[in-house]
């Protein structure tokens, strides 16, 4: 199967996948600049609406020689990889290494967003291998990106991560081969956008090796058609999921009114980038009674906020009710009022607790003194008073005349007069 075909295989199934039934926000609002042609570092096609393949060539590739190990293969003009693991006296060894830089490919909105390609290929076209036909190719991820191919040499090869890695039986040649390479992909977008790769023969064998063609192959063959590694990537525009513990919540997303559903969820496809999410501070629901935000599931504590967007991603907010306090007084300054979630305890006061009267009353030292409190008080410690929030509720502060200051003022005035009345008799 030629690469054209794979990659139209490849393409129609990725399609499929991508067919999502949400509502999409991306349309003309992806911008990237298409690169292609001669000498360039790859191409990006927008196959659907939603639908990203991109096709990166490799900024370095060549091979390593265990028999040379301080000789760069760049010396000579390279036309292949070699890789192969031979039983010749000493062993011989070779691997390939291949470095992309995505950056120089993929819009900037996928890189600033780390995007996760929904899949990476790694394609390389055989041009030899050995009358068996049965070479095993392992293809590891590279841990540094600190190589050239003009420098590189068997000595200082980068680190190579051999937890794990794809492989592929190359049966024939002037056919394309394939490895999965997504997971690999995926974490370098995490990282700085660029990938490196090294081949390496699956078991020792005399069978086992398989020479590929460079990217210099083309340039040096004078061929129509490019035989150079690359590396596919396709994404989907990412699907930005909001669940809220409210149904039919109304949202803004970057600044357009968008509304959940009766379960309180909302699914939607946005471009890759950063985005805008508002919800309400508080929803109403009764006289005294609202759901309040109550933060995201990610710590984020503000009703708006900013996100990026490189993958399918997931964001929840909850609400809490709450209920609304009034607290009333005819005399002194009332505090308490106000709203608190369920369930909370609140607390109602009123300062001072006595004040004169108006007027003349006032003038002899009459005082309202504060008595006692009416309404939806559990207990009460004077001035303040003990309320559980399990509904809208109200507090009322009553008062009560005092005239102990004139009661006061009268008897003395009355022992006074009596006083002076009993002195006039005695000294008569």
């Amino acid at each position: 199967m030629s690469l054209i075909d794979g990659k139209a295989v490849l393409a129609i199934l990725l399609f499929v996948l991508a067919l999502n039934p949400v509502a999409s926000m991306a349309g003309s609002n992806l911008n990237f600049a298409v690169k292609g042609g001669e000498g360039s570092a790859g191409e990006c096609l927008l196959t659907a609406l939603v639908f990203l393949q991109c096709g990166v060539f490799p900024s370095d590739d060549t091979f390593t020689d265990s028999l040379f190990p301080t000789k760069s293969m760049e010396e000579s003009v390279q036309l292949l990889l070699i890789v192969q693991d031979t039983p010749t006296v000493p062993s011989g060894k070779n691997y390939a290494f291949l470095k992309f830089d995505l950056t120089k490919v993929l819009p900037l909105a996928l890189i600033a967003s780390h995007a996760r390609p929904l899949n990476a290929s790694l394609w390389l076209y055989a041009d030899l291998t050995t009358a068996f036909n049965n070479a095993s190719v392992r293809v590891y991820h590279v841990l540094s990106n600190d190589w050239h191919e003009n420098t590189l040499t068997w000595n200082n090869m980068p680190p190579i991560d051999e937890s794990h890695y794809e492989q592929n039986q190359i049966r024939g040649i002037d056919m394309w081969y394939r490895w999965n390479v997504t997971d690999d992909v995926s974490g370098d977008m995490q990282s700085g956008g660029v990938s490196s790769f090294a081949l390496i023969s699956g078991f020792k064998s005399w069978m086992n090796i398989a020479w590929f063609t460079s990217k210099e192959y083309q340039v040096y063959q004078k061929e129509n058609v490019s035989k150079s590694p690359e590396l596919d990537l396709y994404f989907r525009e990412p699907t930005l999921t909001l669940v809220s513990s409210l149904p039919h919540l109304l949202m803004t997303i970057d600044g357009s009114k968008v509304q959940a559903d009766e379960n309180g969820s909302l699914q939607m496809a946005v471009p890759w980038g950063t985005h805008e999410i508002t919800v309400p501070e508080s929803v109403p629901k009764r006289e005294g009674e609202r759901e309040f935000f109550a933060g995201w599931d990610d710590n984020v504590s503000t009703p708006s906020r900013e996100i990026v967007v490189g993958h399918d991603q997931t964001f929840r907010v909850s609400y809490r009710t709450q209920y609304q306090l009034s607290v009333n007084s005819l005399f002194g300054t009332a505090s308490g009022s106000g709203w608190y979630f369920a369930e909370e305890t609140a607390r109602a006061s009123v300062q001072p607790t006595w004040v004169f009267s108006e007027g003349f009353m006032g003038a002899l030292g009459v005082r309202h003194v504060l008595d006692h409190w009416e309404g939806a008080c559990q207990s009460s410690t004077l001035p303040e008073c003990v309320i559980t929030m399990d509904e809208p509720k109200q507090v009322v502060a009553i008062w009560r005349n005092d005239y102990t200051v004139p009661i006061a003022i009268l008897a003395l005035v009355g022992l006074a007069a009596a006083t002076a009345v009993a002195w006039r008799k005695l000294r008569k």
